[in-house]
């Protein structure tokens, strides 16, 4: 009987169509309208905050409204999905917030877990903002409908505009070979492209939403096909945990075995989610083969306590990282279900999948409330980095040279910028390198010009000579920092004298050392100005660095006498080398 309602919602009369049409119209000017806001440098292209929220009320909102709406919950989901949409904005606005200053913040990474958890959230708020206006009580197989009309829906009216967009190259392309112009010059006009393909999408949605037995019909094909899929991937599972005793976990941590152990579980889940989300009394298997698959759910908690075991001895090595606190959050929300189905099936037993209902709608409810709380000041992964590993650098737990700026750049946004900025006050004046590498982070290539200036750059200098000619300093900073990237990763810098070729005239060697490569250059007068040459440079690994780093500082460094001369041969010049 609800199903039929359902069918019954979707069949849209003229005005739904006429109202989905003008709100499909209505988001393409929005979006038209941000992107030349952006083009042409009017509100709100220079100001982050608005700008993210506005993008994501014209793409939340709208498309939640084209998928939802009908002619019997109107006012109902209007209510509902308003909130979450000005909760969206909100959320934009602080995410936006995470990239000023513009100049100085990387914020591609940024971007994409907001559209990712965005998507995730919004998907989720709809299904349940339908539900609750079809004045039908909660469960999972309405809700399940739901996220596959939903998902299928927009999937192919995305393909169907997609396909419109095609019609219309190949419509400008055609008549281009004629000699006209006019509709090739026309399709690449924002004004037309941006409100057209929005209304392309609407009426795949409209078309779509009309279908909904043909959509249905997909579902069910893809369950078919998941019923097969789901004891196949028992079967795995548990021949996995029936091997580990004899392997032990070693080998299952060297190649990458958390993130192996979480996809393991979130395709179990989903497999499992898709294939009974019926009603409790309809079994899809005999019993048999169902009471196989619930003994492969009731050791779904097993493949967490693996994961959580995997994921804690990473933290142990290497501190938080972005990464690993995605990877805690996606653990714990995959941890809930298994829980709730270990539950049932204590208690029901064969019939365990009256708790899978229950539990799937509960713990749908706190994945949408993670999916925005990470986009919020409640749980910002990366204020949380940035704390944690400048008190890893507090205790001593990481040098000031192994300290991975680079990562605060690319991946911290704003925190990270700001956390930089705390570690030039607090290290700047005692770890003058580590000024000059994060000076040349955020150097100003547009103007090309130096990223420190010259005393702070001498000052990093490990002088292995006194007093240097102030003249060859002035040439070692103009040259040196035309490299921004060079600056970026040199850890030490080393300026010693001596007279390499023993005319009487003292030369100065140059060394820059890097994590893993030091070079090494020859400074000298020639015509009374400084010249370099390049001597050579070499990979090191890390003990092999530390005791060249130590033999500079003590000063071992000698001259040693060439045992042949070098070898000119008409205009080429030789130079015997001596394998070692």
């Amino acid at each position: 009987m609800k199903k039929n309602q359902q069918e019954t919602a979707n069949q849209q009369p003229a005005s739904m169509m006429a109202l989905l049409t003008l709100i499909a119209l209505l988001q393409g000017l929005a979006l038209l309208y941000l992107h030349q806001a952006i083009e042409l440098h009017y509100w709100p292209h220079n100001q982050p905050p608005w700008l993210f929220a506005c993008y994501s009320v014209a793409f939340i909102w709208p498309t939640m409204l084209l998928l939802g709406l009908d002619d019997s919950n109107i006012g109902t989901l209007v209510k509902l999905t308003l909130p979450f949409a000005l909760l969206s904005a909100l959320l934009g606005y602080y995410v936006g917030l995470q990239v000023v200053p513009l100049e100085h913040i990387r914020f591609n990474a940024l971007l994409f877990s907001f559209i990712v958890t965005m998507a995730i959230a919004t998907f989720k708020a709809l299904m349940y903002s339908q539900q609750w206006a079809s004045g039908e009580r909660f469960s999972y197989s309405a809700l399940f409908l739901w996220s596959w009309r939903n998902f299928l829906t927009l999937s192919l009216a995305l393909l169907f505009a997609g396909c419109f967009w095609l019609v219309l190259v190949l419509w400008g392309a055609l008549f281009q070979s004629i000699g006209i112009d006019f509709f090739k010059e026309l399709f690449q006009q924002r004004w037309f492209y941006y409100p057209a393909i929005a209304l392309a999408n609407g009426f795949g949605v409209i078309i779509f939403r009309n279908l909904s037995r043909i959509i249905d019909t997909i579902a069910r094909l893809q369950q078919a096909l998941m019923k097969f899929l789901l004891v196949v991937l028992s079967l795995v599972s548990l021949l996995f945990l029936g091997a580990l005793p004899f392997t032990g976990l070693s080998p299952l941590w060297e190649s990458g075995g958390s993130s192996l152990i979480l996809w393991m579980q979130a395709l179990m889940l989903f497999f499992v989610n898709a294939v009974y989300q019926s009603d409790a009394d309809n079994r899809p298997y005999p019993l048999w083969l169902h009471r196989f698959i619930y003994i492969g759910v009731a050791l779904l908690p097993v493949y967490s306590l693996i994961s959580f075991y995997g994921l804690s001895l990473r933290i142990d090595q290497y501190g938080w990282s972005l990464s690993r606190y995605w990877a805690y959050l996606i653990w714990f929300l995959l941890a809930l279900f298994p829980l709730g189905y270990w539950w049932g099936i204590v208690k029901f037993r064969d019939r365990w999948t009256q708790q899978l209902s229950r539990t799937n709608v509960a713990v749908g409810l706190v994945v949408l409330a993670a999916m925005l709380l990470v986009n919020s000041p409640l749980l910002d992964f990366r204020k949380m980095v940035v704390e944690h590993q400048l008190q890893r650098l507090a205790d001593n737990k990481v040098s000031v040279d192994e300290f991975d700026i680079h990562y605060f750049r690319h991946h911290l946004a704003r925190p990270g910028y700001k956390g930089l900025q705390t570690l030039k006050a607090q290290y700047g004046e005692t770890h003058p390198n580590l000024l000059l590498r994060i000076n040349a982070l955020y150097a100003d290539r547009v103007n090309d010009l130096p990223s420190s200036s010259r005393d702070e750059f001498i000052a990093a200098i490990t002088l292995l000579t006194d007093n240097p000619p102030d003249e060859l300093l002035t040439v070692i900073y103009k040259q040196e920092t035309r490299s921004h990237w060079s600056m970026q990763h040199t850890q030490r810098y080393f300026l010693h004298a001596l007279d390499l070729n023993q005319n009487g005239e003292l030369e100065y060697l140059w060394i820059e050392k890097r994590r893993s490569y030091t070079e090494i250059k020859l400074f000298f007068q020639q015509d009374n100005q400084w010249q370099s040459a390049y001597i050579g440079g070499f990979r090191t690994d890390q003990d092999n660095a530390d005791k060249l780093h130590q033999a500079i500082l003590a000063g071992e460094i000698e001259i040693v006498p060439s045992r042949w001369h070098d070898l000119v041969i008409g205009e080429q010049r030789f130079q015997v080398r001596q394998n070692d």
